[in-house]
């Protein structure tokens, strides 16, 4: 661990210790923070996400110059072998008009040594996991062109008994239906110099990637936190019916408004047991994060735990906390907070397609580039989520 690393820790822990003796006082007087105490709390709070953020970037970094040092040896061993078009080639003849279209395959990041983008479609997949926060534990299904998929689900269990020698078994069937993924587009448009396009200095996959990944990865998040289903994918708060909903009781020993720790906890055992497992988390809204740290169990210890390694989430009630920019503010009767087994969501989603146009910035020489990313989502069975309905004001 480098130094900056130790140091940033070392400041986490300290804000955070600070936070539970404010929180601590707090509960043992049975009050609300002073005006003082709301004060410095947020200032810790907002110090710790930004301590948090840092300690992220600080492990990237490493991980990232530990691969370019490996992709440097690997050059090194097939110097002599005939060079093959890379991303950034292929993007130049995209942009220059010398080839008109091309597609890049969305490959998955599978570890933490594999954070650091190769390619074109890697930088996407980067933006789709920071900007889409049920993207990263979803279930992709990665197609090469845009059918209809169907994907079952079971509605109902067929049934069992226990029978007596020789009596005949009575046979039932399961209740079997279906959803069906779509390939929606969300397209994005590069406006980019002609210079810039004929500058080789320039990282052009890194630029077009992460400019179009941005915007492309913030309205699929959207979606598949909010969206209707129609022309876009099934968000998961959308998809929850009534069944997977739960309403603030505010019923803890600690007054609390809009919910408590006790609606939270009940809330994380409401879901089924098979899906209370490494792959659950939580989708919580950004204003719902600081209050969430506030929240203690009946023994007056903090329901919320920050991950004090480099690379361990912060964790509620054992289960990973993903912010989750779209979803509602804390409010009267608002959807702030969720509960949900990631891979249980369905996200489909094809190559990436890139082509450009000389023509329609031609007064002002430039080219646009046009991103296409085609997507959907859907949760086959509802009951792998849960979600949490504030308390009427």
């Amino acid at each position: 661990m480098s130094e900056i690393s130790k140091k940033l820790f070392a400041g986490y822990r300290n804000d955070w210790e600070e936070a539970k003796a404010l929180l601590a006082k707090a509960t043992d007087e049975k009050r609300e923070f002073t005006p003082e105490e709301e004060e410095r709390w947020t200032k810790l709070n907002d110090a710790m996400s930004d301590k948090k953020s840092k300690m992220d970037a600080v492990e990237q970094a490493e991980e990232r110059a530990a691969k370019i040092d490996a992709l440097a040896e690997r050059a090194l061993k097939v110097e002599n072998a005939v060079k093959a078009d890379n991303d950034a080639d292929v993007l130049r003849a995209v942009a220059s008009g010398e080839k008109r279209s091309a597609k890049f395959d969305i490959r998955a990041l599978a570890s933490g040594s594999a954070t650091v983008p190769v390619s074109f479609a890697d930088f996407v997949v980067v933006a789709l996991t920071a900007g889409n926060s049920v993207y990263e534990g979803a279930t992709k299904l990665r197609t090469a062109t845009g059918e209809q998929i169907t994907v079952p689900r079971l509605t109902a269990n067929q049934s069992a008994s226990f029978i007596a020698e020789g009596n005949q078994i009575t046979p039932t069937d399961p209740t079997i239906s279906s959803i069906t993924l779509y390939a929606n587009k969300i397209a994005a448009l590069t406006l980019l110099s002609n210079e810039l396009i004929r500058d080789n200095a320039v990282n052009i996959t890194q630029l077009v990637g992460e400019s179009a990944g941005n915007q492309i990865a913030f309205l699929a998040g959207s979606a598949c936190t909010l969206g209707t289903g129609t022309t876009q994918p099934l968000g998961f708060v959308t998809a929850a019916g009534n069944a997977q909903l739960s309403t603030a009781t505010k019923s803890g020993t600690v007054t609390s408004t809009f919910f408590d720790a006790l609606d939270v906890i009940t809330l994380a055992y409401s879901l089924q047991p098979m899906y209370r497992n490494a792959n659950t988390e939580w989708q919580v809204a950004s204003t719902a994060m600081s209050k969430i740290r506030k929240l203690q169990d009946t023994t007056g210890q903090p329901i919320w735990t920050p991950g004090l390694v480099v690379g361990q989430p912060d964790t509620l009630l054992g289960f990973r906390v993903k912010e989750n920019v779209h979803m509602a503010a804390v409010a009267s009767a608002s959807k702030s907070v969720a509960i949900l087994h990631a891979p249980s969501y369905y996200i489909r989603e094809l190559p990436i397609e890139v082509a450009s146009s000389t023509e329609f910035r031609f007064d002002y020489a430039q080219t646009a580039v046009r991103t296409l990313y085609s997507v959907d989502g859907n949760i086959p069975d509802v009951t792998a989520l849960r979600v949490l309905v504030s308390a009427t004001a």
